[in-house]
Protein backbone atom coordinates (compact mmCIF):
# COMPACT_ATOMS: atom_id res chain seq x y z
CA UNK A 1 0.00 0.00 0.00
CA UNK A 2 1.92 3.73 -1.06
CA UNK A 3 0.27 6.53 1.02
CA UNK A 4 0.37 9.97 -0.57
CA UNK A 5 1.13 12.11 2.18
CA UNK A 6 2.41 15.65 0.90
CA UNK A 7 5.58 15.62 -0.97
CA UNK A 8 7.94 17.92 -0.36
CA UNK A 9 10.14 19.82 -3.31
CA UNK A 10 13.52 17.43 -3.15
CA UNK A 11 16.79 19.34 -3.63
CA UNK A 12 18.57 17.75 -6.86
CA UNK A 13 22.07 15.42 -5.67
CA UNK A 14 25.25 15.17 -6.33
CA UNK A 15 27.43 12.60 -6.14
CA UNK A 16 31.19 12.37 -7.06
CA UNK A 17 32.51 10.27 -9.43
CA UNK A 18 35.12 7.42 -9.11
CA UNK A 19 37.22 5.56 -11.41
CA UNK A 20 36.86 1.72 -11.60
CA UNK A 21 40.29 1.45 -10.05
CA UNK A 22 39.04 2.79 -6.79
CA UNK A 23 36.99 -0.30 -6.74
CA UNK A 24 39.58 -2.37 -5.40
CA UNK A 25 41.34 0.54 -2.82
CA UNK A 26 41.45 -0.57 0.49
CA UNK A 27 38.18 1.50 2.26
CA UNK A 28 36.03 2.04 -0.38
CA UNK A 29 32.77 0.92 0.26
CA UNK A 30 29.25 1.94 -2.09
CA UNK A 31 26.33 2.65 -0.70
CA UNK A 32 22.72 3.23 -1.59
CA UNK A 33 20.57 5.63 0.06
CA UNK A 34 16.47 5.07 -0.82
CA UNK A 35 14.33 7.40 1.14
CA UNK A 36 12.78 10.83 0.62
CA UNK A 37 13.13 14.42 1.43
CA UNK A 38 14.83 13.75 4.46
CA UNK A 39 17.87 12.66 2.76
CA UNK A 40 17.67 14.67 -0.04
CA UNK A 41 17.49 18.06 2.15
CA UNK A 42 21.05 19.29 2.13
CA UNK A 43 22.15 16.33 0.22
CA UNK A 44 23.16 14.21 2.98
CA UNK A 45 25.01 10.99 0.55
CA UNK A 46 26.90 14.33 -0.16
CA UNK A 47 27.84 14.81 3.35
CA UNK A 48 28.34 11.35 4.42
CA UNK A 49 30.66 11.17 0.84
CA UNK A 50 32.57 14.55 2.17
CA UNK A 51 32.84 13.12 5.88
CA UNK A 52 34.52 10.15 4.40
CA UNK A 53 36.97 11.79 2.06
CA UNK A 54 37.91 13.90 4.82
CA UNK A 55 38.89 10.00 6.79
CA UNK A 56 40.86 8.94 3.78
CA UNK A 57 38.33 6.56 2.61
CA UNK A 58 36.02 6.70 -0.51
CA UNK A 59 32.27 6.33 -0.39
CA UNK A 60 30.89 5.31 -4.27
CA UNK A 61 27.00 6.99 -3.42
CA UNK A 62 23.44 6.43 -5.56
CA UNK A 63 20.20 7.75 -4.46
CA UNK A 64 16.75 7.62 -5.03
CA UNK A 65 15.28 10.22 -2.60
CA UNK A 66 11.56 11.64 -4.22
CA UNK A 67 9.71 13.75 -1.81
CA UNK A 68 7.43 12.31 0.52
CA UNK A 69 7.96 8.90 -0.49
CA UNK A 70 6.96 5.54 1.52
CA UNK A 71 9.30 2.04 1.81
CA UNK A 72 6.66 0.72 -0.22
CA UNK A 73 6.64 2.79 -2.52
CA UNK A 74 10.01 2.25 -3.30
CA UNK A 75 9.41 -1.54 -3.56
CA UNK A 76 6.91 -0.27 -6.37
CA UNK A 77 9.49 2.26 -7.69
CA UNK A 78 11.14 0.79 -11.06
CA UNK A 79 13.83 3.06 -10.38
CA UNK A 80 14.83 2.40 -6.61
CA UNK A 81 14.59 -1.54 -7.84
CA UNK A 82 16.31 -0.83 -10.76
CA UNK A 83 19.60 0.72 -8.70
CA UNK A 84 19.19 -2.49 -6.03
CA UNK A 85 19.82 -4.67 -9.01
CA UNK A 86 22.27 -2.53 -10.74
CA UNK A 87 25.47 -3.08 -8.67
CA UNK A 88 26.25 -5.23 -5.49
CA UNK A 89 26.00 -2.57 -2.63
CA UNK A 90 27.75 -2.96 0.62
CA UNK A 91 25.42 -1.05 2.79
CA UNK A 92 21.25 0.17 1.44
CA UNK A 93 20.51 2.57 4.07
CA UNK A 94 16.97 3.07 4.06
CA UNK A 95 14.53 5.95 5.35
CA UNK A 96 10.89 5.90 5.40
CA UNK A 97 8.16 8.73 5.28
CA UNK A 98 9.32 10.80 8.69
CA UNK A 99 5.56 10.27 10.18
CA UNK A 100 3.99 7.03 9.28
CA UNK A 101 6.14 4.98 11.99
CA UNK A 102 4.75 7.17 14.32
CA UNK A 103 0.91 6.05 13.40
CA UNK A 104 0.74 2.49 14.78
CA UNK A 105 -2.02 1.58 11.64
CA UNK A 106 0.88 2.51 9.51
CA UNK A 107 3.30 1.20 11.46
CA UNK A 108 2.59 -2.32 11.80
CA UNK A 109 0.25 -2.89 8.07
CA UNK A 110 2.83 -0.83 6.13
CA UNK A 111 6.54 0.54 7.48
CA UNK A 112 7.20 -3.61 9.22
CA UNK A 113 6.09 -5.49 6.08
CA UNK A 114 6.88 -3.01 3.52
CA UNK A 115 10.90 -2.92 4.89
CA UNK A 116 10.30 -6.78 5.19
CA UNK A 117 9.44 -7.39 1.87
CA UNK A 118 12.26 -4.82 0.49
CA UNK A 119 15.45 -7.07 2.95
CA UNK A 120 13.94 -10.16 0.98
CA UNK A 121 14.17 -7.74 -2.09
CA UNK A 122 17.93 -6.60 -1.47
CA UNK A 123 18.93 -10.22 -0.52
CA UNK A 124 17.58 -11.32 -3.92
CA UNK A 125 19.34 -9.35 -6.07
CA UNK A 126 22.81 -8.79 -3.17
CA UNK A 127 22.77 -11.34 -1.19
CA UNK A 128 26.13 -9.17 0.46
CA UNK A 129 24.20 -6.01 0.95
CA UNK A 130 23.58 -4.75 4.14
CA UNK A 131 20.72 -2.96 5.32
CA UNK A 132 20.83 0.11 7.44
CA UNK A 133 17.66 1.58 8.70
CA UNK A 134 18.13 5.06 8.80
CA UNK A 135 15.92 6.32 12.08
CA UNK A 136 14.41 10.24 11.59
CA UNK A 137 13.54 12.49 14.04
CA UNK A 138 9.90 13.92 15.42
CA UNK A 139 8.51 17.34 14.30
CA UNK A 140 9.86 20.28 16.56
CA UNK A 141 6.41 20.59 18.76
CA UNK A 142 4.99 17.14 18.38
CA UNK A 143 1.31 16.96 17.59
CA UNK A 144 -0.75 14.34 16.20
CA UNK A 145 0.17 13.01 13.00
CA UNK A 146 -2.44 11.72 10.64
CA UNK A 147 -2.70 10.31 6.77
CA UNK A 148 -4.36 12.81 4.44
CA UNK A 149 -7.81 11.61 4.94
CA UNK A 150 -7.59 11.62 8.40
CA UNK A 151 -8.50 8.03 9.12
CA UNK A 152 -5.63 6.88 10.82
CA UNK A 153 -3.60 8.99 13.30
CA UNK A 154 -0.94 8.73 16.24
CA UNK A 155 -1.66 10.33 19.43
CA UNK A 156 -1.26 13.97 20.31
CA UNK A 157 2.21 14.17 21.14
CA UNK A 158 3.21 16.78 23.31
CA UNK A 159 6.65 17.60 22.48
CA UNK A 160 9.43 16.39 20.29
CA UNK A 161 10.23 13.70 23.29
CA UNK A 162 7.38 12.23 23.13
CA UNK A 163 7.22 11.88 18.65
CA UNK A 164 10.57 10.88 19.20
CA UNK A 165 10.24 7.98 21.39
CA UNK A 166 8.11 6.55 19.39
CA UNK A 167 9.75 7.04 16.14
CA UNK A 168 12.72 5.07 18.61
CA UNK A 169 11.10 2.23 19.33
CA UNK A 170 9.32 1.58 15.65
CA UNK A 171 12.91 1.68 14.50
CA UNK A 172 14.49 -0.50 16.93
CA UNK A 173 11.67 -2.94 17.06
CA UNK A 174 11.53 -3.52 13.50
CA UNK A 175 15.69 -3.49 13.31
CA UNK A 176 15.79 -5.78 15.94
CA UNK A 177 13.14 -8.31 14.06
CA UNK A 178 15.31 -7.61 10.75
CA UNK A 179 18.62 -8.27 12.37
CA UNK A 180 19.47 -5.20 10.38
CA UNK A 181 21.61 -2.34 11.60
CA UNK A 182 19.78 1.54 13.04
CA UNK A 183 21.41 4.53 12.26
CA UNK A 184 20.09 6.36 15.54
CA UNK A 185 19.69 9.93 14.04
CA UNK A 186 16.59 10.79 15.88
CA UNK A 187 18.27 9.99 19.13
CA UNK A 188 21.17 11.83 18.38
CA UNK A 189 19.00 14.25 17.74
CA UNK A 190 17.06 14.30 20.90
CA UNK A 191 20.25 14.32 22.99
CA UNK A 192 21.20 17.43 20.87
CA UNK A 193 18.27 18.91 21.79
CA UNK A 194 17.96 18.48 25.25
CA UNK A 195 21.35 19.11 26.07
CA UNK A 196 21.25 22.95 24.17
CA UNK A 197 18.69 25.22 22.92
CA UNK A 198 20.33 24.67 19.34
CA UNK A 199 17.57 24.33 16.72
CA UNK A 200 17.82 21.51 14.41
CA UNK A 201 14.59 22.08 12.49
CA UNK A 202 13.98 24.29 9.77
CA UNK A 203 11.13 26.76 9.52
CA UNK A 204 8.45 24.36 9.07
CA UNK A 205 9.32 22.33 12.22
CA UNK A 206 9.51 19.05 9.91
CA UNK A 207 12.80 19.70 8.00
CA UNK A 208 16.25 19.93 9.14
CA UNK A 209 18.72 22.60 8.80
CA UNK A 210 22.11 22.07 7.45
CA UNK A 211 23.10 21.62 11.10
CA UNK A 212 20.52 18.88 11.41
CA UNK A 213 21.81 17.19 8.12
CA UNK A 214 25.13 17.25 9.51
CA UNK A 215 24.48 15.33 12.19
CA UNK A 216 22.96 13.06 10.35
CA UNK A 217 25.33 12.41 8.09
CA UNK A 218 27.54 12.04 11.81
CA UNK A 219 25.43 8.71 12.77
CA UNK A 220 25.09 7.36 9.19
CA UNK A 221 28.79 7.42 8.66
CA UNK A 222 30.05 5.77 11.65
CA UNK A 223 27.05 2.99 10.75
CA UNK A 224 28.55 2.82 7.32
CA UNK A 225 32.45 2.48 8.82
CA UNK A 226 32.05 1.48 12.50
CA UNK A 227 34.61 4.30 13.75
CA UNK A 228 33.68 7.52 15.40
CA UNK A 229 33.23 10.66 13.81
CA UNK A 230 34.88 12.85 15.87
CA UNK A 231 37.97 14.70 14.88
CA UNK A 232 37.46 14.41 11.18
CA UNK A 233 37.97 17.90 9.23
CA UNK A 234 35.15 18.31 7.47
CA UNK A 235 32.45 20.44 8.64
CA UNK A 236 29.93 21.80 5.65
CA UNK A 237 30.72 25.16 6.33
CA UNK A 238 29.72 25.19 10.20
CA UNK A 239 32.04 26.58 12.74
CA UNK A 240 34.89 24.26 13.91
CA UNK A 241 33.31 24.43 17.51
CA UNK A 242 29.94 23.75 16.60
CA UNK A 243 30.38 20.78 13.92
CA UNK A 244 33.36 19.33 16.80
CA UNK A 245 30.35 19.26 19.26
CA UNK A 246 27.91 17.65 17.09
CA UNK A 247 30.76 14.82 16.21
CA UNK A 248 30.81 14.37 19.76
CA UNK A 249 27.18 13.97 20.04
CA UNK A 250 27.08 11.60 17.63
CA UNK A 251 29.74 9.30 18.82
CA UNK A 252 28.30 9.50 22.63
CA UNK A 253 25.07 8.24 21.29
CA UNK A 254 26.33 5.36 18.92
CA UNK A 255 29.62 4.42 20.89
CA UNK A 256 27.91 4.13 24.10
CA UNK A 257 25.11 2.05 22.93
CA UNK A 258 26.45 0.00 20.13
CA UNK A 259 23.80 -3.15 20.98
CA UNK A 260 20.93 -0.56 21.20
CA UNK A 261 21.66 -0.25 16.83
CA UNK A 262 22.77 -3.37 16.14
CA UNK A 263 26.89 -1.87 14.94
CA UNK A 264 28.41 -4.98 14.69
CA UNK A 265 25.67 -7.27 14.12
CA UNK A 266 26.93 -8.27 10.57
CA UNK A 267 30.73 -9.38 11.86
CA UNK A 268 30.79 -12.92 12.10
CA UNK A 269 32.58 -14.38 15.25
CA UNK A 270 35.35 -16.98 14.62
CA UNK A 271 35.84 -20.20 16.86
CA UNK A 272 36.51 -23.86 16.92
CA UNK A 273 37.24 -26.72 18.75
CA UNK A 274 39.88 -29.46 18.63
CA UNK A 275 40.51 -33.31 18.95
CA UNK A 276 43.78 -34.62 18.50
CA UNK A 277 44.60 -38.10 18.11
CA UNK A 278 48.51 -38.88 17.38
CA UNK A 279 48.88 -37.15 14.11
CA UNK A 280 45.25 -36.60 13.01
CA UNK A 281 44.23 -33.45 14.17
CA UNK A 282 40.02 -33.05 13.65
CA UNK A 283 38.75 -29.22 13.89
CA UNK A 284 34.96 -28.26 14.60
CA UNK A 285 33.81 -25.15 13.49
CA UNK A 286 32.25 -23.65 16.11
CA UNK A 287 31.79 -20.11 14.10
CA UNK A 288 28.52 -17.74 14.20
CA UNK A 289 26.88 -14.91 12.10
CA UNK A 290 23.29 -13.80 11.01
CA UNK A 291 24.28 -14.70 7.88
CA UNK A 292 24.51 -18.50 6.55
CA UNK A 293 26.47 -17.22 3.89
CA UNK A 294 30.14 -18.01 5.69
CA UNK A 295 33.09 -18.90 4.18
CA UNK A 296 36.25 -20.31 5.93
CA UNK A 297 40.15 -20.29 5.17
CA UNK A 298 42.21 -22.34 7.30
CA UNK A 299 46.07 -22.23 8.04
CA UNK A 300 47.11 -25.22 9.84
CA UNK A 301 50.38 -23.95 10.63
CA UNK A 302 52.18 -25.84 8.86
CA UNK A 303 52.25 -24.31 5.26
CA UNK A 304 48.87 -26.46 4.23
CA UNK A 305 45.88 -24.63 3.96
CA UNK A 306 41.93 -25.45 3.44
CA UNK A 307 38.61 -24.03 2.84
CA UNK A 308 36.38 -26.71 4.28
CA UNK A 309 33.92 -26.30 6.85
CA UNK A 310 35.12 -28.57 9.49
CA UNK A 311 38.34 -30.63 8.34
CA UNK A 312 40.70 -32.67 9.65
CA UNK A 313 44.34 -32.26 8.59
CA UNK A 314 47.33 -35.01 9.26
CA UNK A 315 50.42 -33.35 10.27
CA UNK A 316 53.94 -34.49 9.48
CA UNK A 317 55.55 -34.26 12.16
CA UNK A 318 55.89 -33.26 16.31
CA UNK A 319 55.66 -29.67 17.40
CA UNK A 320 53.67 -26.91 18.15
CA UNK A 321 51.46 -25.16 15.46
CA UNK A 322 49.27 -22.20 15.29
CA UNK A 323 46.05 -22.61 13.55
CA UNK A 324 44.27 -20.03 12.57
CA UNK A 325 40.29 -19.06 10.97
CA UNK A 326 39.42 -16.95 8.99
CA UNK A 327 35.84 -16.83 9.25
CA UNK A 328 34.43 -14.42 6.37
CA UNK A 329 30.90 -13.50 5.99
CA UNK A 330 30.88 -10.95 2.43
CA UNK A 331 33.52 -8.14 3.38
CA UNK A 332 33.22 -9.10 6.99
CA UNK A 333 35.06 -11.26 8.72
CA UNK A 334 36.58 -12.58 11.75
CA UNK A 335 40.16 -14.14 13.21
CA UNK A 336 40.61 -16.81 15.44
CA UNK A 337 43.90 -18.82 16.39
CA UNK A 338 45.24 -21.22 19.19
CA UNK A 339 47.87 -23.17 19.53
CA UNK A 340 47.96 -26.87 19.12
CA UNK A 341 50.26 -29.66 20.57
CA UNK A 342 51.28 -32.63 18.55
CA UNK A 343 52.70 -36.21 18.80
CA UNK A 344 52.71 -35.56 22.71
CA UNK A 345 50.24 -36.65 25.19
CA UNK A 346 48.00 -33.77 27.30
CA UNK A 347 48.07 -34.24 30.86
CA UNK A 348 44.97 -34.24 32.65
CA UNK A 349 43.69 -32.29 29.53
CA UNK A 350 45.43 -29.08 30.26
CA UNK A 351 43.76 -25.88 28.42
CA UNK A 352 46.26 -23.45 29.95
CA UNK A 353 48.43 -23.25 33.06
CA UNK A 354 45.35 -22.33 34.87
CA UNK A 355 42.78 -24.66 34.11
CA UNK A 356 42.41 -28.76 34.48
CA UNK A 357 39.47 -30.65 33.32
CA UNK A 358 39.13 -34.55 34.03
CA UNK A 359 37.95 -37.39 33.43
CA UNK A 360 37.94 -37.81 29.91
CA UNK A 361 35.84 -39.82 28.78
CA UNK A 362 33.71 -39.20 30.92
CA UNK A 363 30.16 -40.75 31.76
CA UNK A 364 28.51 -38.02 33.74
CA UNK A 365 30.75 -34.98 35.01
CA UNK A 366 33.50 -33.07 34.23
CA UNK A 367 35.34 -31.35 37.15
CA UNK A 368 36.99 -28.15 36.79
CA UNK A 369 39.84 -26.90 38.34
CA UNK A 370 40.38 -22.83 37.52
CA UNK A 371 42.84 -20.44 38.99
CA UNK A 372 40.73 -17.11 40.47
CA UNK A 373 41.45 -14.94 37.45
CA UNK A 374 39.38 -16.68 35.26
CA UNK A 375 36.37 -17.08 38.08
CA UNK A 376 33.24 -15.13 36.88
CA UNK A 377 34.05 -17.06 33.09
CA UNK A 378 31.21 -18.27 31.38
CA UNK A 379 31.58 -21.99 30.68
CA UNK A 380 29.94 -23.24 26.89
CA UNK A 381 29.55 -26.97 25.69
CA UNK A 382 28.63 -27.57 22.12
CA UNK A 383 28.30 -30.66 20.13
CA UNK A 384 29.80 -31.72 17.11
CA UNK A 385 26.84 -29.67 15.36
CA UNK A 386 28.01 -26.63 17.22
CA UNK A 387 24.66 -26.43 19.09
CA UNK A 388 25.13 -24.68 22.59
CA UNK A 389 24.17 -27.19 24.76
CA UNK A 390 25.13 -25.79 28.09
CA UNK A 391 25.95 -22.21 29.54
CA UNK A 392 26.98 -21.37 32.94
CA UNK A 393 29.27 -19.10 34.95
CA UNK A 394 32.10 -20.47 36.91
CA UNK A 395 32.08 -19.16 40.31
CA UNK A 396 34.38 -21.71 42.43
CA UNK A 397 37.97 -22.43 41.89
CA UNK A 398 36.71 -26.78 41.59
CA UNK A 399 33.64 -26.88 39.95
CA UNK A 400 32.08 -30.17 38.39
CA UNK A 401 29.57 -30.31 35.27
CA UNK A 402 26.55 -32.47 35.13
CA UNK A 403 26.68 -33.97 32.12
CA UNK A 404 23.91 -37.02 33.19
CA UNK A 405 21.47 -35.53 30.62
CA UNK A 406 24.17 -35.60 27.28
CA UNK A 407 23.98 -38.46 25.19
CA UNK A 408 27.17 -40.21 24.18
CA UNK A 409 29.64 -38.48 21.69
CA UNK A 410 32.35 -36.04 21.67
CA UNK A 411 31.64 -32.37 22.86
CA UNK A 412 33.56 -29.39 23.37
CA UNK A 413 33.60 -26.80 26.26
CA UNK A 414 35.01 -23.15 26.09
CA UNK A 415 35.60 -21.10 29.07
CA UNK A 416 35.47 -17.41 28.45
CA UNK A 417 37.36 -16.18 25.20
CA UNK A 418 39.87 -19.37 25.58
CA UNK A 419 39.69 -21.81 22.72
CA UNK A 420 37.66 -24.70 22.90
CA UNK A 421 38.89 -28.44 23.99
CA UNK A 422 36.85 -31.74 23.55
CA UNK A 423 35.75 -34.15 25.86
CA UNK A 424 33.92 -37.23 25.63
CA UNK A 425 31.16 -38.42 27.18
CA UNK A 426 30.97 -42.24 27.54
CA UNK A 427 27.87 -44.27 29.23
CA UNK A 428 27.36 -47.99 30.01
Amino acid sequence: MKISFKPVQALPLIFNLFTVANLFCQDTLSVLFLGNSYTAVNNVPQLVTSLANSAGKTLIVDANTPGGYTISGHLSNAASVDKIKQRTWDYIVIQEQSQLPSIEYYRFNDFYPALTELKDTIEFYNPCARIITYMTWGRRFGGMQCDPSNTHCSPKFVDFNHMQDTLTSAYLEISRKLKVQCAPVGVVWQNILNDTNLVLHSGDNSHPTLDGSYVAACAIYSSIWKRRVGGLSYTAELSNPLAQYYQSASDKTIFNNVNDWNLFINKPKANFGTSISGYIAKFTNLSNSISKALTYNWDFGDGKISSQSSPSHTYSSNGNYTVKLISSDCEFSDTFEKKIQIGNSNVAGNLKSDLLFYPNPTSSQLFLEVENQSLGSLLRVYDMKGELKLSSRILSPQTSVDLGHFANGLYFFQLGENGARSFKVMKE
